[in-house]
């Protein structure tokens, strides 16, 4: 297997396994811990969250890091090696911007600012609105897998016979006989 093609799988299961994680723990948290927190005094439910917030901002930080380069090596991989039709880059847009806004919604709540304070007191709100946009970005990846690609450059089989020709007008027929 080529170099690059063992970049591009491995940058595409970073890029998977760093969403799973981080839509995965949301979706936990917004299920599982927040409605289990009801059983929890005021002061348990705020020391709870303190000890989470340090470990689950660690996680968010580095999800993102991980999704932001493997997702622009995807995309520009992609790019350079084939011709997409011109929604692909318009839809790509959409998913990067919806990106953005899950990433600032996921570092507040896991933040230590005012701003992220003032978020945490509708929590559940914010969550669900975060999920919601996640699973936005999977079906726009999942359209945008689906998008035809060209080639930009000839096959590599076609490249290989023209090279082993010291002259490259011969025509193809002479290549096979």
């Amino acid at each position: 297997m080529e170099i690059s093609a063992l970049l591009a799988l491995l940058f595409r299961w970073i890029h998977i396994l760093a969403a799973i994680t981080a839509v995965g723990g949301t979706i936990f948290a917004r299920g599982v811990l927040l409605p289990s927190q009801d059983v929890l005094s005021l002061e348990q439910r705020e020391a709870l969250h303190a000890a989470m917030r340090v470990r689950w901002s660690k996680i968010v930080a580095a999800c993102i890091a991980f999704l932001l380069i493997s997702g622009l090596y995807n995309f520009f991989a992609l790019i350079h090696s084939y011709k997409v039709p011109p929604w692909y880059h318009m839809l790509f847009g959409v998913k990067f911007l919806l990106a953005m806004v899950i990433f600032l919604i996921a570092s507040l709540l896991s933040g230590k600012t005012i701003a992220a304070q003032r978020m945490r007191q509708k929590t559940s709100t914010w969550m669900t609105l975060n999920i919601v946009l996640a699973v936005t970005v999977v079906c726009i990846s999942g359209i945008l897998r689906t998008a035809p690609r060209t080639p930009k450059e000839p096959p590599p089989s076609a490249t290989s016979q023209l090279k082993s020709t010291n002259d490259p007008i011969v025509p193809s027929a002479a290549l096979h006989g």
